[in-house]
């Protein structure tokens, strides 16, 4: 693996070029690992495509389930990475230390009690999202098995925002890599039966997920470990509980963890009223949101660089820096958003029959995709924004933002616009979602408040605290 940059040093100001290099070096990694991701998961989902409607939208919908695992991990993460930056900046390698050994420690205590939670309650959670009859054996059995790779998966998870923290985005990328390699092998053994093995269809993808994940977090422990990473964790001190400290990861990752947490709740009523249009319209919203990636995942390491650029530079005392750093990133990736749309935009069918042989799901999911290029542009400056402001230690605006997207906008127009224009109604619910989130992170960032913030996890404390 790569080696880690020095988490002592404290920023200096950079020349324009240095600071594009800046951006560029954070960018690409996880750039690269979204691709992948999405590549992957472009891959397997075609693979399932081939097994039906029902199974496409079994599988989907205990991803969604999955999703709600995430948040809750999401909230350590988020506020790790952050309160790392901010340590970083300052020139302080033993917080560093004190916040990574903590956010593995909370979440290592939580993750047995949420995965029990999901595999007993798996009918209810689906049934949740309005499973059809066709898909809901099927999507218990699935997720049933694929809850044994969320321990692995939230392992990676908390590493990965450590190292990120830390300035360190090229080997989560690299073990991003191996899992996924991992993970699309099995699956073309498994699915259809390979080398002597029995087909196991729908299994196959959640076994597969299950070995990859769990080599994924063997090397991204070892590698945390390591003197490499320059974190310098360490087990001393590690089984002791720093509840302050805790608290001040959690005030700053839930919210964000509510913003997502909006999203998957609002996602259960949008699957409702989706699946109610039959089988086909679940799968194409399924299969679209899988192929929209496309779009997002490139950009959606620029929004983790602002939230490490601008909690390194506010660390350090230096706003005029951080605001540099925004305007850079929006700029390219405003640049990049414009391209990966027009795929979107002009081959929406190509993108869906790669995914697909069903004629219908092909039909409504084009119609989402065409309709989705419109709000790919305000989607990353939104992105990027809220990065900003939560590298700011400000988890709270992009919460309300997408409280009031989600709320106010993608919900009751939903239904409101599907009553008259059927799916597409739905889809351009979205897109006012989209368009109002930016309004409201925007008016946020150029009313210039979040640059007095020196973070909260460095607020009244001595170096080395």
């Amino acid at each position: 693996m790569s080696a880690a940059p020095d988490v002592a040093t404290v920023v200096s100001e950079p020349s324009q070029r240095e600071l594009r290099r800046n951006i560029w070096n954070m960018v690409w990694p996880v750039a690269a690992e979204n691709v992948l991701h999405f590549l992957i998961g472009f891959v397997n989902t075609a693979m399932v495509g081939r097994l039906g409607a029902a199974t496409i939208l079994a599988v989907g919908l205990s991803g969604r389930v999955g999703m709600f695992v995430w948040i809750i991990f999401n909230a350590i993460g988020t506020g790790t990475t952050v309160l790392i930056a901010q340590a970083v900046g300052a020139g302080d390698p033993r917080r560093v230390r004190r916040v990574a050994q903590q956010g593995l420690l909370l979440a290592i205590s939580l993750i047995g009690v949420v995965g029990a939670a999901v595999f007993f309650f798996a009918p209810s959670l689906l049934l949740a999202f309005k499973a059809t009859p066709e898909a809901l054996p099927l999507g218990v059995a699935y997720l049933r098995i694929l809850v044994f790779s969320m321990p692995f998966q939230v392992l990676f998870i908390v590493t990965a925002a450590i190292l990120r923290g830390s300035g360190n985005t090229r080997v989560p990328m690299q073990i991003a890599v191996v899992t996924n390699v991992v993970n699309v092998a099995l699956n073309s053994v498994l699915i259809f039966g390979r080398f002597g093995l029995p087909a196991l269809g729908f299994r196959g993808p959640a076994i597969s997920t299950i070995v990859g994940q769990a080599v994924g977090a063997t090397i991204a422990i070892r590698y945390l470990l390591s003197e490499r990473s320059g974190v310098n964790m360490g087990l001393q001190g590690f089984f002791s509980f720093d509840f302050s400290l805790i608290k001040k990861v959690l005030s700053i990752g839930i919210p964000s963890s509510a913003e997502m947490a909006f999203w998957q709740l609002a996602s259960v009523i949008l699957f409702r009223l989706i699946n109610g249009f039959g089988t086909a319209a679940g799968a194409a919203y399924q299969l679209g949101l899988q192929a929209e990636g496309i779009s997002y995942m490139p950009t959606a390491g620029f929004a983790i660089a602002a939230t490490a650029l601008v909690g390194r530079s506010l660390g350090a005392r230096n706003p005029g820096l951080a605001e540099r750093y925004i305007r850079e990133i929006v700029r390219w990736g405003i640049v990049l958003t414009t391209v990966t749309t027009a795929i979107l935009v002009f081959g929406p069918r190509v993108l869906m029959r790669l995914l697909t042989d069903d004629a219908a799901v092909i039909t409504l999911g084009a119609q989402y995709l065409l309709i989705m290029g419109i709000s790919q542009i305000p989607q990353q400056i939104s992105g990027t924004l809220s990065g900003s402001l939560r590298g700011a230690g400000d988890t709270v605006t992009p919460m309300i933002s997408a409280g009031f997207g989600i709320w106010v906008c993608r919900i009751p127009l939903s239904f409101f616009l599907s009553s008259r224009f059927g799916l597409a109604g739905v889809w351009w619910a979205i897109n006012i979602d989209q368009f109002a989130r930016m309004i409201i992170v925007g008016w946020r960032y150029l009313g210039g408040k979040w640059k007095t913030s020196v973070g909260e996890g460095l607020q009244g404390e001595a170096p080395g605290a």
